[in-house]
């Protein structure tokens, strides 16, 4: 950054313009007053714009925390006559607190509501979901917490700019030099921790109380229903001797052997196969308390094609439990 003391404001004027070539838009608040002026460097020496080095110090009085990588960001904006997405972690990850902690009560107010969009999306696609586990869990935090923040963290730097040139505009409207605005602004206070604790800290709270209980319903629901699953993958090899052997013979087959071997036995208590009708009755046991004592009933029903078709029929068990072959 340069400084440049203009000795004579005529030759002051008539240097101006060949450095102004690129006029900001806002280089009518912005423009020159008196005889010292501050050249912005840019890639092309012909495009440096030329502001009041006042505006960099009320900017940085007006930034207060962090000022030295702000500072420089917005006067490059200013160089540019327009801001342009960034990254920001902070507000990647805690976009509500930032925005309270940086007195932006609306904006705050709107980052702290994102993670609830994240959710309503989680729950339009969880039920594509074939079990709780690890991966179920990463969707659910990126969904609720990463990509709600992905946005924030993109134009946090430019609502932040927008924010700070107001909060200038307003120091210097009124004001009837430079001094009694950088003493308006030193009276401010830029920040605010205890608002960002007390706002962004509460709405942190407020959205985990809102949206953690249904997905952790929705984690235990699925989990219940993989468990309902393997309980029907045990018995396949079951169905399949029925078939087989049911239309000639009428024989039972030995279930308990077949279903035994299976993943699913444990949470099966027993297995019995009705001699005239061939129905599959599954008592399921207490290793997931919520199904025991409950009873899936298996249908063979039989088709024109002669093709066997196996009806799951669940008694007692909560819909949200079932996976989809038993929802029909």
């Amino acid at each position: 950054m340069e400084i440049v003391q203009h000795g004579n404001p005529r030759d002051a004027r008539q240097d101006q313009p060949a450095q102004l070539a690129l006029p900001s838009p806002y280089s009518a608040y912005f423009a020159p007053r008196g005889g010292a002026t501050i050249t912005i460097p840019g890639d092309d020496p012909r495009r440096d714009i030329v502001v009041r080095p006042a505006l960099a110090i009320l900017f940085r009085i007006a930034v207060g925390p962090a000022a030295d990588r702000y500072v420089r960001r917005f006067l490059s904006f200013e160089r540019q006559g327009r801001s342009r997405p960034g990254w920001h972690w902070p507000s990647l990850l805690f976009p509500g607190v930032w925005a309270f902690y940086r007195k932006m009560w609306l904006t705050g107010l709107l980052f702290a509501l994102l993670p609830i969009a994240g959710a309503i999306a989680f729950a339009a696609i969880e039920p594509s979901f074939e079990q709780a586990d690890y991966f179920w869990i990463a969707c659910a935090v990126a969904a609720v917490w990463i990509l709600p923040g992905v946005v924030p963290a993109l134009l946090a730097e430019s609502i932040l700019y927008n924010h700070i040139r107001y909060v200038v505009m307003q120091a210097e409207r009124g004001a009837r030099g430079a001094t009694e605005a950088v003493q308006w602004l030193s009276r401010r206070r830029p920040t605010s921790a205890a608002a960002a604790a007390v706002f962004g800290g509460g709405a942190f709270i407020f959205i985990l109380s809102v949206v953690v209980p249904p997905l952790y319903e929705a984690y235990v629901e699925l989990g219940v229903r993989g468990r309902i699953k393997l309980a029907l993958a045990a018995v396949r090899d079951l169905e399949g001797e029925i078939e087989s052997a049911w239309s000639t013979a009428r024989l039972v087959p030995q279930q308990t052997d077949v279903v035994r071997a299976h993943a699913g036995a444990e949470v099966i208590d027993d297995v019995h196969v009705h001699p005239m009708t061939g129905r599959i009755r599954l008592a399921l046991g207490a290793a997931v308390p919520i199904l025991d004592g409950k009873t899936i009933l298996l249908a063979p029903a039989r088709g024109d094609n002669d093709r066997w078709h196996w009806l799951c029929i669940p008694v007692d068990i909560p819909v949200r439990y079932l996976p989809k072959e038993c929802r029909r």
